[in-house]
């Protein structure tokens, strides 16, 4: 991990939750738009394996897959040790009955397993702890 990276941004989840996208950046993007919108990676760009067509680009808490110069993925670790681009922020004390209400307003499937909660909408997955804690949100 490279200790001297610091994010040029920091951007609320909850912001990413409602526009599907950080700042201009979204699943479909052309690939050249990474660097442009979110700056240097922490680490330098690298394929999934070494066969794969499938590039990573790590922002800290944020990795984002891209394939034939297009986005894929962008994956939001908020359960991890590395240095937060996307934050909680006003969404820090939400519960588990707090993420429902909005899954009900957004229209979102809920699946619920022995350890935590799915919230699936058109182009996002959150992943919950059952307290309501985020671990994981998807862009896809």
């Amino acid at each position: 991990m490279n200790k001297e990276w610091e994010p040029i941004f920091q951007i609320e989840l909850i912001d990413i939750i409602n526009s599907l996208h950080i700042k201009k950046l979204h699943v479909g993007s052309s690939d050249s738009l990474i660097d442009e919108t979110m700056g240097e990676p922490e680490l330098p760009v690298a394929r999934l394996n070494r066969k794969s067509k499938i590039f990573n680009h790590l922002y800290g808490n944020v990795s984002i897959l891209s394939e034939n110069h297009t986005v894929i993925s962008i994956n939001i670790d908020m359960h991890g040790f590395r240095k937060k681009m996307v934050i909680l922020g006003s969404i820090n004390s939400w519960k588990l009955d707090d993420w429902l209400a909005l899954s009900k307003i957004k229209d979102w499937n809920v699946t619920q397993f022995c350890d935590g909660v799915r919230l699936e909408g058109k182009g996002i997955v959150i992943c919950l702890l059952p307290d309501g804690k985020v671990e994981m949100v998807t862009l896809s």
